[in-house]
C-alpha cells in the first residue's frame, strides 16, 4: 500500500510544476500591478498553439518550438501593459481585470480562426524530443510494489526548479528584484526613490506571459488535449494557490501550488481503502473545502503577512 501511495504522489509532479509556475506568474502581476490577470490562461494557450503549430506543421522539436511560444507570451504580456493599460485613462485595478476578461474572449475566438481545430492533439513530451523511442516511465520496484514516475514529469521538475530558482535569486539579489519588491510594497514610494515602475510592471507582465506559455507546453506534453480553454483549470488553481499560500509573498503561492495537487491526490489515494471507493470523484471538492477552512482561520494565507497601515 505504501508503494501505491508513493506512486500516487509521484503522479502529482507534473501538476505541481504547472501550477507552481502559473501561480508565480499570477503573483508577479498581482504584486506589481495590484490586479489579477484573468487572461493568463488564454495567453498561455496562445503561445502553446504556436509551439504546437511549429511541431505539427514544420516538425520543429518541442524544446526548440517552445522558445517562439514563450516569446509570443512575453510579447502579449508587454502589449497588455504598455499599449492597453497605459493608454487607458485612469484604469483602476478593477478596470484592468475587466480588460483582461475581454482579452479572454478575443483570444478564445481568435485561436480557432488562426490555427483551426487541427492543433487539438497533444505533441511529443520533452523526454521523447531528446531521443526517439525512449520508454516513457521509470518503474521502481520497492516497498512490495511498483512506483511509476514519468520521464516527462522528471524533466518538468528540473525545468521548474531551475526557472523558479533563478527568478527567486533575481528577486533577492538583482536590481530588477529590488525594483519589483519596492513596487510591490508601495508603487508611489518606489517612484519617489527613483525606480521606474513602468519598466518594472512591463517586465513583470512579459515574464508572466512567458511563464504561462512554458507551463502550457509542459501540460500539453504530458498528453493533455490542447484547446483555447485547456489552461483554464490551471489558471483557477494558480489563483487558489495564491490565496492559500498568501499573495503578500512570492513564495507563498508556490507552496500553495504544491499543496493543492498533493491534497487532491491524497484524497484520491483514500479510494484504495474499503468503503471509500467513490471519494476520488470528490477529491477537488474536499481540497477546496479544506482550503476554505484554512482561509477562514487565516485570511492572509498560510505564509501571508497581515499588512498594517498607519493612519
Amino acid at each position: 500500500m505504501f508503494a501505491v501511495f508513493l506512486s500516487t504522489m509521484c503522479g502529482t509532479l507534473l501538476s505541481i510544476c504547472i501550477t507552481a509556475i502559473a501561480a508565480f506568474a499570477v503573483t508577479l502581476i498581482f504584486r506589481t500591478s495590484t490586479t489579477t490577470n484573468f487572461a493568463q490562461g488564454s495567453i498561455a494557450a496562445l503561445g502553446c498553439y504556436v509551439t504546437a503549430h511549429l511541431f505539427n506543421k514544420s516538425g520543429v522539436p518541442v524544446w526548440i518550438g517552445v522558445i517562439p511560444g514563450v516569446l509570443v507570451g512575453i510579447a502579449v504580456g508587454l502589449f497588455v501593459d504598455i499599449v492597453i493599460f497605459r493608454n487607458g485613462k485612469n484604469v483602476t485595478p478593477v478596470g484592468k481585470q475587466i480588460i483582461t476578461m475581454g482579452l479572454v474572449s478575443i483570444i478564445f475566438g481568435g485561436l480557432p480562426l488562426i490555427f483551426g481545430n487541427a492543433e487539438s492533439t497533444p505533441f511529443e513530451p520533452f523526454y521523447n524530443t531528446v531521443k526517439k523511442g525512449v520508454k516513457p516511465n521509470f518503474i521502481i520496484e520497492a516497498f512490495g510494489g511498483r512506483i511509476v514516475i514519468t520521464k516527462h514529469a522528471i524533466i518538468c521538475v528540473i525545468i521548474t526548479v531551475v526557472v523558479l530558482g533563478v527568478l527567486f535569486f533575481l528577486l533577492k539579489h538583482s536590481k530588477w528584484g529590488l525594483g519589483v519588491r519596492c513596487t510591490a510594497s508601495n508603487e508611489f514610494t518606489a517612484e519617489l526613490m527613483g525606480i521606474n515602475t513602468h519598466v518594472i510592471t512591463a517586465v513583470s507582465w512579459g515574464i508572466a506571459g512567458g511563464l504561462g506559455v512554458l507551463a502550457a507546453v509542459m501540460y500539453a506534453g504530458g498528453g493533455t488535449m490542447i484547446s483555447p480553454s485547456f489552461m483554464t483549470t490551471v489558471q483557477v488553481n494558480a489563483f487558489l494557490a495564491g490565496i492559500l499560500g498568501g499573495f503578500s509573498t512570492f513564495h507563498g503561492p508556490v507552496v500553495g501550488a504544491i499543496l493543492i495537487p498533493v491534497g487532491a491526490s491524497f484524497v484520491g489515494f483514500l479510494a484504495n481503502f474499503p468503503g471509500m471507493a467513490g471519494i476520488s470523484r470528490w477529491n477537488m471538492v474536499v481540497v477546496y473545502v479544506a482550503m476554505m477552512i484554512v482561509i477562514l482561520i487565516k485570511p492572509q494565507g498560510l505564509l501571508g503577512r497581515k499588512i498594517l497601515k498607519k493612519v
